[in-house]
């Protein structure tokens, strides 16, 4: 199994050095990639058998875009919420601390064009980033320049120059504060509270033929999600989280971030389940960016991108409750697309 570097695969750390797998007869060997393509790479051509990804993956490789050449498709979601806009601390000193404040310094500004980076084309980060700048007259096309870099980069790049700013899960956005290097501005649960975020991903090949095995991964990563979701766990999870083999930095940066309240991040059982209609939401914030085929059937798309049986075979034999409707109603950030943007303010209906 892959998981990047980032807070978002606590839940597999935590099912691995706690045991829960090997509780279900899994050998599960964690493999640490150093950014998304090489998730996507990996879990299309079968070297890694599952992984967190995120959360455009299935949906895009059902579009076969982004380089895909098999679909892939979410069995569980692994929380809600945990990424944040952290800007320089360059632009910090000069009072920018906000987008409103960034539109009025690229208003007076002279020179090549401020550089903000983003985890990956189909990530829920670069949307809420392009929402972030839409929202206060900032067009994410024109008026700065967007790029992709891997996570673990983020922090080096902004203290090097080369970045102004970045939206990025954490703990790289603390740690960016920790060292002084830059400021967190936003969080994104700020623009769409409680927003869908990574998935755990499998091939749709490999779902076929082992139906048994996703159903027992499912079951010990919903006892990880109860177990990273308890505050009284915090500074545990921080110590795994902070050994070398996982995210290895000081235990003191990963629990700051565990223990940021204000619904920064969730791992509550209601933002598991691994719902169509958050794949559509993402969808359509594409769509209204001119990032998706026109005339491609969203909703489709998103139904084919996840399968809820292993999901509900699980949690029924935890106790958690049958489950009738596709998605948690408490979980579906049905007003994101009210947010701003410079393209069209047309919604889809989730399913």
């Amino acid at each position: 199994m892959g998981f990047v570097p980032l807070v978002d695969a606590a839940p597999l750390i935590v099912a691995r050095e706690l045991g829960y797998f090997a509780d279900e007869g899994l050998d599960v060997a964690l493999q640490r990639q150093i950014g998304w393509g090489n998730v996507r790479d990996k879990l299309t051509f079968g070297s890694l058998h599952a992984g967190v990804a995120l959360l455009g993956m299935a949906p895009l490789s059902v579009l076969g875009t982004e380089q895909f050449v098999e679909p892939l498709v979410s069995i569980v979601a692994l929380g809600a919420g945990g990424n944040a806009i952290t800007l320089s601390r360059r632009l910090a000193v000069m009072g920018v601390r906000s987008a409103e404040a960034l539109a009025r310094l690229l208003r007076q500004r002279q020179g090549p064009p401020l550089v903000l980076a983003h985890v990956f084309s189909c990530s829920t980060h670069h949307y809420l980033l392009r929402q972030w700048l839409a929202g206060a007259g900032i067009d994410p096309d024109a008026d700065v320049r967007l790029c992709v870099l891997p996570p673990q980069q983020m922090v080096r790049q902004i203290a090097e120059g080369f970045l102004d700013g970045f939206c990025v899960g954490e703990p790289w956005n603390v740690l960016a504060e920790h060292e002084k290097q830059g400021t967190i501005v936003a969080a994104t649960t700020d623009l769409v509270p409680n927003h869908p975020e990574k998935v755990l991903a499998v091939s749709r090949r490999w779902l076929t033929s082992h139906r048994g095995e996703a159903e027992r991964l499912v079951r010990a990563l919903l006892r990880a999600c109860d177990y990273c979701n308890d505050p009284a766990n915090a500074t545990s999870l921080a110590r795994m989280l902070a050994e070398p083999v996982y995210l290895h930095l000081p235990p003191d940066v990963l629990l700051s971030t565990l223990t940021r309240g204000g619904g920064f991040r969730s791992w509550a059982r209601s933002t598991t389940f691994p719902s169509a209609a958050h794949a559509a939401w993402l969808l359509d914030l594409m769509r209204q960016w001119g990032h998706v085929p026109a005339g491609a059937d969203l909703i489709s798309v998103a139904q084919k991108s996840v399968d809820t049986q292993p999901y509900r075979a699980a949690a029924s034999s935890l106790g958690w409750g049958s489950l009738e409707n596709d998605f948690f109603p408490d979980s579906v950030p049905h007003h994101a697309a009210r947010i701003g943007t410079a393209k069209s303010h047309q919604t889809i209906e989730t399913p």
